[in-house]
């Protein structure tokens, strides 16, 4: 271990994680392995065997991962619920109602979740996307392209929508009005979609769907199949309004974070169980089931390496090097968030963990030069948080459609190539 001792942290970050790629090939449990390289990850970094385990236990047990592992095994009880009633057969029968593609219904659906601000949402979309993949008299989809279909349309929403703690901390930090951010960013929001569209939705070959309905009848039908969804979305604004009322009263709002979701969840299950005659017992027997245990073992994985990553120091300590190794301004800008968001693996985590030191490099500009330089940032970590290997949706997609990480990666390659130069083109533009 001496040996490791004295290695840059970037390359002690980088042996974690390609033996935590490494190990899925073997079939080894993700959340086993990513506890393990946590393990290793905080005795490379000098913690000693106690500070290590208990860095992994506190991460494992903290209320951000109890409430976190609560929501997903919500959102899996609430799929298995809709699967078990035909309810989401029903659902996406409603989508194609009233859009005729399927190609469009099968974006549509992680499209409308990636509107929420929810931990692991795209393994509530990933059976709404099977299910309208998988129709007529065509051959289903591969694994993989159903995995980058479900992964991509996902994620449009941390780009530029106002409810995201990620996007939310990256406009606290530049200290820009969210619209005037959000306007900058909806550009490549554009080549987003449309580089999935091309790339992911156009092999689909998918049968035509039959003509529609009266038109009352088909939105009543959708309102009725989705009436799971919208209390979940509705959930979101209620709880800001009322969060409003009580910070307007100096009041701190009387629910741990995530509640209000939980709560939404819980109520849809409710919902579907009772409207389909389920019985009040079968949310409780969704939730018993093996693979969601299996998943909440990903869960406490996940935010245990997380709080590794944190409690190391590694992320300051790579930050460090690669201004010792005399990397460019421009290249510090793209390269610091794109680290921070292949190693954290959430959008919050890029932001938290390198804007600080990324925006005073530019701090000093003004107008559309502060701009370009802000959404180089926010989208080199965007491209980094989609390529982790850590990220909650790639793993939960991935193992649900039993895909491979080389498989899954492939598929978005060209995407992400796509948005990548698109964000070089728009800082060219704006500067």
């Amino acid at each position: 271990m001496e040996w490791l001792l004295a290695w840059p942290a970037l390359a002690k970050v980088s042996l974690c994680f390609l033996l935590v790629v490494a190990s899925s090939r073997f079939k080894v449990n993700l959340g086993l392995a990513l506890a393990g390289a946590g393990a290793l990850l905080g005795l490379a970094m000098g913690l000693g065997p106690v500070k290590t385990g208990l860095t992994l236990l506190q991460g494992a047990t903290s209320p951000r991962t109890l409430s976190l592992a609560l929501l997903v095994a919500l959102i899996l009880a609430l799929s298995q619920l809709l699967k078990q009633s035909g309810q989401l057969d029903r659902m996406v029968e409603a989508f194609r109602g009233l859009v005729r593609s399927p190609r469009a219904v099968a974006a549509a659906m992680p499209a409308v979740i990636g509107l929420l601000p929810m931990p692991g949402g795209a393994l509530f979309s990933a059976p709404m996307v099977d299910a309208s993949c998988r129709c007529g008299e065509h051959q289903a989809p591969g694994p993989g392209l159903l995995t980058a279909i479900n992964y991509w349309f996902r994620h449009h929403g941390e780009m530029w929508w106002p409810i995201y703690p990620g996007f939310i901390l990256a406009v606290s930090l530049l200290q820009l009005p969210p619209w005037l951010f959000l306007v900058t960013m909806l550009p490549l929001v554009v080549v987003h979609l449309a580089a999935g569209t091309w790339f992911l939705l156009r092999p689909l070959k998918l049968e035509q769907a039959p003509p529609p309905a009266s038109e009352d009848g088909r939105w009543r039908r959708l309102i009725r199949e989705t009436m799971p969804i919208l209390i979940v979305v509705a959930v979101i604004p209620l709880s800001a309004l009322v969060s409003g009322i009580f910070d307007a009263a100096g009041v701190k709002p009387p629910w741990p974070s995530g509640a209000p979701l939980i709560l939404g969840l819980a109520a849809a299950c409710w919902q579907v169980a009772l409207s389909n005659q389920l019985g009040g017992a079968a949310p409780l027997k969704a939730l018993a089931r093996r693979d969601t245990l299996g998943m909440l073992a990903l869960i406490l994985g996940i935010m245990s390496f997380q709080a590794m990553m944190a409690g190391s120091g590694a992320v300051g300590q790579i930050q460090s090097e690669l201004v010792g190794y005399g990397v460019p301004l421009l290249a510090m800008i793209a390269v610091l968030p794109f680290i921070s968001g292949v190693v954290t693996g959430i959008a919050v985590g890029f932001v938290g963990a390198s804007f600080p030191l990324v925006v005073p490099l530019f701090s000093d500009l003004t107008g559309t030069h502060f701009l370009a330089h802000a959404v180089l940032a926010y989208t080199a970590g965007f491209i980094g948080m989609l390529l982790s290997p850590v990220h909650l949706c790639l793993l939960v997609t991935k193992d649900y459609f039993h895909e491979s990480f080389r498989d899954a990666y492939r598929r978005i390659a060209w995407p992400l190539v796509c948005l990548g130069l698109a964000a070089g083109l728009w800082y060219l533009v704006l500067v």
